[in-house]
């Protein structure tokens, strides 16, 4: 009985964090993109990281692709979006991307 009680918890906690997971991605996408001032339509976002990064209580790395050559090459950036704990969630402070080499 103890370890049903204890299954019911773990599976019915999994939907509240995926949902959080969920939230984080698409904060962390939408600063990226606002960042570099691109749209969902010539970059792709990948390869999203969790970092510990000092003075951050969460930090996403992530690498940008663009879709279209430019001057030869495909753009590549990598970018850190930093997340401040706001009440019972995070927000967004700051991201910021550098050209990849």
């Amino acid at each position: 009985m103890k370890k049903l009680i204890v299954a019911l918890l773990v599976l019915s906690a999994t939907p509240a964090f995926a949902g959080k997971m969920k939230a984080i991605w698409e904060m962390t996408n939408e600063s990226v993109l606002s960042e570099l001032g691109f749209d969902e339509g010539i970059v792709a976002i990948e390869g999203h990281k969790f970092l510990q990064i000092p003075n951050a209580d969460l930090a996403v790395q992530t690498q940008v692709r663009g879709y279209y050559r430019t001057r030869g090459e495909v753009p590549l950036f990598s970018c850190v979006t930093y997340f401040a704990k706001f009440e019972s969630f995070y927000k967004v402070t700051h991201t910021e991307c550098e050209k990849a080499k």
